[in-house]
């Protein structure tokens, strides 16, 4: 059978595994054979899950235990849940699946000393591997995430795989800010284990232990693991003028005018020019955050609230962004409903920040730095690769900045 012409989404995947599995193996080719070649060190095949067009795992065509991936596939809202992600993972399993056609991507001609990720692991890690590889969306900081299997198809963990300069920092933030948080021995959370973090092939790579995906936090689990990443390092109070977050703030602008960003950035630049001149005299409590504060990376396993993806963490901030970053991510600008839930949005504000003691005359100072955090933020994800929902939310975060500015204090708690 001959392969199929390759979209924007399998051309990535094959970009992806010749990172994985450089010269001298041969470039990966995509196949329905219903005839695997010969299993061994010097090839591998990965099916390509949920379809060969539009590729989001790459699961270990001959290690029946990396099945379990599939269940990566499907929310809520797709047709793919339940009983039907069963049968799929017990049919991956069977000997008799090769015979469906499914599409796979084979790359061979490794030979006994030729280098490979799962080499590389295997070494640092003292013992065999096998890795399957979640994709995600093509974005230039979007990193490649390895499940990693030991010989017998048990999770050994996950690996972060930075490939350029963009996404090999964000890695390094990860490792470091793990190691920071773990040092802490938090109380009402935890966090991956760092297993291993070094460079191969020119690769920043991170290798962290496995945590239970579990149920959702309560609002009380979720508030009181907050109000611990903010007091971490402790809480220190000082102008706003005097901080180094608006010192960074201004140059993380400053660096993002010459990209596409180009009007939004000029916004932003004029809203921040303008708070730190009307508020460069108040006081702000500085504290740790996550960074990316939201349920899904969030698990919750016997009472137990693990907490992963540490790359966006800092250790001074305003206290309070990660519960306004919460509650900021239920608004979806374009939607119909838009309008109400910035409305609901801006009626949580006062309750989330005196949940963290953050006193009211200073949470309208609070929001109006989150919102300048995160357009700046947006802005520099644009620099790397705009999308329209990219555009939108960048638009959508400024504009509310702007408003905000312009009005003395957020919609109090409980307005409709």
């Amino acid at each position: 059978m001959s392969a199929p012409a390759p979209t924007a989404s399998a051309s990535y995947a094959a970009e992806v595994t010749r990172l994985l599995w450089p010269e001298p193996w041969e470039a990966p080719r995509m196949t329905r054979s219903r005839r695997r070649g010969p299993a061994g060190p010097g090839t591998r095949d990965v099916y390509l899950f949920p379809s060969g067009g539009r590729p989001r795992l790459l699961v270990p065509a001959d290690l029946p235990g990396s099945s379990v991936m599939v269940r990566r596939l499907g929310g809520s809202r797709a047709g793919l849940v339940g009983p039907a992600r069963r049968v799929l993972e017990r049919s991956l399993r069977s000997p008799a699946f090769p015979l469906l056609g499914w599409p796979r991507l084979t790359v061979s001609g490794g030979g006994p000393d030729a280098d490979s990720i799962e080499r590389h692991l295997g070494a640092s890690l003292g013992t065999d591997v096998r890795v399957g590889v979640l994709l995600g969306t093509r974005r230039v900081n979007q990193k490649p995430v390895l499940q990693v299997f030991a010989s017998d198809g048990s999770v050994l963990g996950y690996a972060k795989v930075g490939h350029n300069d963009l996404t090999a920092d964000l890695v390094r933030r990860e490792a470091q800010a793990l190691a920071s948080v773990a040092a802490h021995r938090p109380r009402t959370f935890r966090v991956p284990e760092v297993l291993h973090h070094g460079r191969w092939s020119g690769l920043e790579v991170l290798v962290m232990s496995a945590l239970p995906s579990g149920g959702r936090a309560s609002e009380h689990q979720r508030l009181a693991a907050a109000r611990e990443v903010a007091d971490l390092d402790g809480r220190t109070l000082t102008t706003l003028a005097d901080s180094e977050h608006l010192t960074r703030l201004l140059e993380r602008v400053l660096g993002v005018g010459g990209g596409t960003g180009g009007a939004a950035a000029e916004r932003v630049l004029d809203a921040v020019e303008v708070l730190a001149e009307r508020h460069g005299g108040d006081v702000v409590a500085l504290g740790g955050w996550h960074g990316d504060w939201g349920h899904w990376n969030m698990g919750v396993t016997d009472g137990v609230l693990h907490v992963w993806d540490w790359e966006r963490h800092e250790p001074r901030v305003p206290v309070g962004f990660d519960e306004l970053h919460f509650a900021a991510q239920s608004v979806r600008p374009g939607q119909r409903a838009a309008a109400q839930q910035q409305r609901s949005f801006l009626a949580s504000v006062d309750g989330l920040l005196a949940a963290l003691d953050v006193p009211s005359e200073r949470r309208h100072l609070t929001l109006l730095l989150y919102l300048a955090d995160m357009a700046t933020r947006y802005l520099e994800a644009l620099e790397h690769g705009a999308t329209p929902a990219l555009r939108l939310r960048t638009d959508w975060i400024t504009s509310l900045l702007e408003d905000q500015l312009r009005e003395p204090r957020p919609v109090p708690n409980g307005a409709p």
